[in-house]
């Protein structure tokens, strides 16, 4: 078998040995294993749009790469299955596939097979594996400090969120569900997740899967004490809070009375209006043995 590895020496855990404590245990699957090093953004979507030839494609990295990744892997006929080892920061994808945070472990757990079927969004020309967001998401990326990231890591994105939540102001949407279900009001965010994990903090949607065909849509009404307590607490609980809407659907139609940023996967290149669907077990991935 024959494996892409794209690998992100800058990313948040990333380092000089990385690569010899994965390629070990990488090397009992895969008998040819091309390494491919990012050096700017969009290299690692490039390279896997070259990929279609490798049974694999692998990234060492954070979200941010693996959203690159995932977007060129996408777009291919033939797509090869795709592997996550954690190297960033939060991994939020790697945590729903219930791969290990440690990099080696996590390169054992793929040698191990454990191949799933994998629902991807899309929006526009674009794909997002874990989340859509607008409002206060988007904000609260937007609003990372670099030297308080690099220096605190998900502590970073915790008091960015913290920062983000008192200043959070409601905009006006109307959301067209596919399921027919037609919807306006005011939020602080409107958020469509695929995966379990926002900001490497569970999100506790009760129905989360990633294999469903469906993407499980929160509506928030307002931030409050709780919303802020929880994130300090390490815990979203989205699914139980009476402030928040909690829908299955397997796509929308979201359109708000300003112009929004919308934030894929941490990337904010589009705004307001969007058109979302679920393409329905698109991918294949490694997952973990649990």
């Amino acid at each position: 078998m024959k494996l892409l590895l794209i690998s992100n020496p800058t990313a948040g855990t990333n380092g000089t040995g990385l690569l010899g404590e994965v390629i070990e245990p990488l090397s009992t699957l895969f008998d040819e294993i091309v390494i491919r090093n990012t050096k700017q953004a969009g290299d690692a979507m490039h390279f896997a749009e070259e990929s279609s030839a490798f049974d694999a494609v692998v990234v060492i990295g954070g979200d941010g790469t693996v959203f690159e990744t995932i977007n060129g892997v996408a777009k291919l006929e033939n797509r090869p299955i795709l592997g996550i080892i954690p190297g960033g920061t939060c991994n939020d994808f790697a945590r729903t596939l219930g791969l290990p945070m440690a990099p080696r472990l996590a390169a054992e757990a793929i040698a191990m097979q454990h191949v799933v079927q994998v629902d991807l969004g899309q929006v526009g020309d674009s794909y997002f594996l874990n989340f859509l967001g607008v409002g206060l998401v988007a904000e609260a990326s937007i609003g990372i400090d670099t030297e308080e990231k690099a220096r605190l890591g998900k502590m970073g994105y915790y008091l960015s969120t913290i920062r983000s939540s008192l200043e959070a102001k409601p905009f006006e949407y109307e959301l067209i569900l596919d399921e027919g279900r037609h919807m306006t009001g005011e939020a602080v965010l409107i958020l469509a997740a695929n995966g379990e994990s926002l900001g490497g903090i569970e999100t506790n949607l009760s129905d989360g899967a990633y294999n469903d065909g469906k993407l499980d849509l929160v509506i928030v009404d307002e931030v409050n004490l709780t919303t802020i307590r929880d994130v300090i607490l390490q815990k979203i609980g989205l699914a139980n809070d009476p402030s928040f809407t909690h829908i299955l659907t397997s796509g929308f139609q979201l359109k708000t009375k300003e112009a929004k940023v919308i934030d894929t996967d941490g990337e904010k290149a589009i705004h307001t209006p969007i058109t979302v669907k679920v393409l329905p077990e698109y991918l294949r991935m490694y997952g973990g043995t649990d």
